[in-house]
């Protein structure tokens, strides 16, 4: 597992059991359920390839970096890097996998 990989599975994890996001607004900001990502963390990275695996990165990065959970004293309890590191994992996860519109 390479180290982005590794910091990906921190930022799922977060998201699935951090208080990050609230129940009630997760699919509306995911666009997948809590326990879709949940089976995804279970199988990162293998699963990355997937279509659901690379919307969920791209879910899980954007609304940790840019949601307005208010929760960043909690942030180092789940992400073991910074969120400006994690910015830059997210756009080297961009470039490595473009959007298919």
């Amino acid at each position: 597992m390479t180290h982005d990989e590794q910091l990906i599975g921190e930022c799922f994890r977060a998201a699935v059991e951090g208080p990050f996001f609230p129940d009630w607004e997760f699919h509306v900001l995911f666009g997948l359920t809590r326990p879709e990502v949940a089976a995804i963390l279970a199988t990162w990275p293998e699963s990355k390839d997937s279509a659901d695996a690379r919307h969920a990165v791209n879910s899980t990065l954007n609304n940790l970096l840019g949601y307005p959970h208010k929760k960043w004293a909690q942030w180092p309890r789940y992400i073991s890097a910074s969120p400006e590191e994690v910015d830059a994992v997210f756009e080297r996860w961009q470039k490595a996998h473009p959007r298919e519109d």
